[in-house]
């Protein structure tokens, strides 16, 4: 989803659809204030198995990578090298058939849990992604017009172009495209997400993953409709959005291309769903995307965070898998939501406000 999630967006993925740029700007207030885990909104009552599979495949990521390289750059006193999380992840990889009860004494044991804040501020932005579905077909004809390009492995192509040189015809005759599908507007949203499903017209289906942008900055169209006025502070959502491109399909891709950013995709052939920046399978509900700057790859994280269409809240364990070029900041986040109709709404409606609690080792404090 999308974000240029790798899924993404990018994600995914839609602050950067909804409001804003998001500049990345490095923060000196940070704060890692230690909790209980009792201080964890839900956390007795959570299915934490629900968690466990994206918890394994981020530990054994993390266990393959150089023990010298700090997962959290603004937090290395506290997260240490990343063999500190080796007692943790080996623990949880060894045991097979984790229940909630097993689980949640191996995160006891092993971590520490901290609530963020920056300055006084303890409350973050959440936004949602989702993994999409376009129709298309391996050759263009009939209403399949709109190419998806592969990132080109040939050097002398120039990929730095803005999208509308690209969309205009610039890799014609290259050799590029993967895919052609029948809707420029579903393929944006695909871009913004950064990973999908192609139902092709053959009956079968693609799964397409990031693969490399044009290198050009992201720019929020719906900041582009705000400032023209075709849209209402208040009532930007991906929804919104979406139907303005539709009610508007001789200025949609004028809007559409303000945002100069591109991404290439490659064809995907696992079944284990998108995958994330970390290199792994994406969990619908358990994954998220963050800023790297302040959250490594691979650490869990507890959210209590407002659901975007019910009441309740959404209070439970998730991993750091994902980034997405509109997720900046210590305290900003990319929901995963998943595949399907209700995933897609429940994303693009999601605008909320939040808290993050980072789990780090106890390891690196000799804990």
């Amino acid at each position: 989803m999308f974000k240029i999630n790798i899924f993404c967006s990018l994600c995914i993925l839609l602050c950067a659809i909804l409001l804003s740029g998001c500049e990345t700007r490095l923060v000196s207030n940070l704060n890692y204030k230690q909790v209980s885990f009792d201080d964890l909104p839900n956390f007795e009552t959570d299915n934490l198995v629900e968690t466990a599979t994206a918890l394994k495949r981020s530990c054994i990521k993390m266990l393959q990578q150089s023990s010298k390289k700090y997962p959290v750059p603004h937090a290395s006193n506290l997260t240490g090298h990343l063999n500190d999380w080796s007692p943790f992840c080996k623990t949880l990889i060894l045991e097979n058939g984790h229940t909630t009860k097993t689980l949640k004494a191996v995160i006891k044991e092993h971590l520490i849990p901290y609530k963020m804040s920056v300055g006084s501020n303890d409350e973050g932005h959440i936004t949602g992604y989702y993994e999409p579905l376009l129709h298309g077909s391996k050759r263009r004809h009939g209403r399949y017009t709109t190419p998806l390009y592969r990132y080109p492995s040939n050097k002398k192509i120039n990929i730095k172009i803005p999208r509308a040189k690209i969309v205009k015809g610039a890799f014609k005759g290259k050799k590029l495209e993967l895919v052609w599908v029948d809707s420029a507007v579903d393929a944006f949203f695909l871009q913004i997400q950064g990973s999908g499903r192609v139902k092709l017209d053959t009956g079968e289906v693609m799964r397409l993953g990031y693969a490399g942008t044009n290198k050009h900055a992201y720019h929020p169209i719906g900041k582009t409709l705000l400032d023209d006025g075709e849209l209402q502070r208040g009532n930007v959502s991906m929804q919104a959005i979406r139907k303005w491109l539709q009610d508007h399909p001789k200025r949609a891709e004028e809007v559409m291309s303000t945002n100069e950013s591109y991404v290439f995709f490659r064809e995907l052939t696992n079944n284990d769903g998108p995958i994330g920046s970390q290199g792994v399978p994406l969990t619908p509900k358990r994954s998220l995307a963050v800023d790297t700057h302040y959250l490594g790859l691979g650490t869990p994280l507890w959210v209590d965070i407002d659901h975007p269409t019910q009441s309740t809240r959404l209070q439970h364990l998730a991993v750091a898998q994902d980034t997405g070029g509109a997720i900046k900041g210590a305290l900003r986040a990319d929901y995963f939501w998943g595949f399907g109709k209700h995933e897609t709404e429940q994303a693009g409606k999601m605008n909320s406000k939040g808290h993050l609690y980072v789990l780090l080792p106890k390891v690196a404090n000799g804990r």
